[in-house]
């Protein structure tokens, strides 16, 4: 009667063809990653991982990595909701190049401009993914939900009025331009050409006006197709010792305060942000 109960924990799990990369909510929380050669040793590094952490048995979050999976933005086919699972293969089959019935598939609603046609964002990966997946998770605890690396971000948000920008950005990753808005995603961007934002040396003037521009296009088609309010709050996770180099620059450039994102993720390492994102929206259901 006087043992400590051990700390239950949430566990996101990041999978990519070549890591996998833990985050467990707590306090302290988990961070750990690993190496992986392929999907064939999904199962031997979770099973080691959540085992070295004294992690096995718990349930399991999983984020996909973008590089696993398609995300396809078309119009909602007309069927009712009882009818999407069978209607999303043909509406995406003139997107893909893989036979449709082998792809695993779920959708989200993106916002509708006034007047407009409702469009969701529909993401696809192989169903022999998905089973490897699973078969890994659940060969030592319990898989729970699987998402996208972008989807799973929206744990880091409130679900209010507010439309709130992230600049996110790992070690040898595009940068990536995320808006969340009323508890969802409903933008995102992946821009490439800004590697340097990086690197070893502060980004120089010129890259950080390209950035601000495709920044500022966003803006206009937020605004302007979509509808939505005026951004409330831009913040930057980025894998640099120059990320005051590029806050100071955008607030000089768009006249509103840009912070950094703050948080236990980012300060271990922004590669375990969507990870830790997975965790602890399993914290709040």
């Amino acid at each position: 009667m006087f043992k400590r109960t051990p700390q239950s924990r949430n566990v996101g799990l990041l999978l990519a063809a070549n890591r996998i990369v833990l985050a467990a909510s707590g306090n302290p929380p988990i961070f750990a990653a690993r190496s992986v050669a392929g999907s064939q040793e999904w199962a031997s590094a979770v099973s080691e991982l959540l085992g070295d952490h004294g992690l096995a048995k718990s349930t399991v979050r999983v984020v996909l990595d973008a590089t696993l999976y398609q995300q396809i933005q078309i119009d909602k086919p007309a069927v009712p909701e009882t009818e999407m699972a069978g209607a999303l293969p043909w509406a995406i089959k003139d997107y893909v190049s893989e036979p449709v019935l082998q792809l695993a598939m779920d959708y989200v609603d993106l916002p509708t401009p006034p007047a407009g046609r409702p469009r969701i964002n529909v993401i696809c990966l192989p169903k022999q993914q998905v089973q490897l997946l699973a078969d890994a998770v659940n060969g030592v605890a319990q898989l729970a939900t699987v998402s996208s690396d972008e989807l799973a971000m929206t744990a880091l948000y409130p679900a209010d009025n507010m439309v709130r920008m992230l600049l996110w950005q790992e070690q040898g990753q595009d940068l990536q331009l995320l808006v969340f808005y009323q508890g969802g995603l409903c933008f995102s961007r992946q821009l490439r050409g800004f590697a340097a934002l990086v690197g070893e040396a502060a980004p120089d003037s010129t890259l950080l006006d390209a950035l601000a521009l495709e920044i500022q296009r966003s803006l206009d088609y937020l605004a302007g197709q979509l509808k939505l309010p005026e951004l409330g709050q831009m913040q930057v996770a980025i894998a640099s010792a120059f990320t005051g180099t590029l806050i100071s620059h955008m607030e000089q450039t768009f006249g509103f305060g840009v912070s950094v994102m703050t948080n236990k993720a980012v300060t271990a390492g922004v590669e375990y942000l969507s990870a830790y994102a997975a965790a602890i929206g399993g914290e709040a259901r």
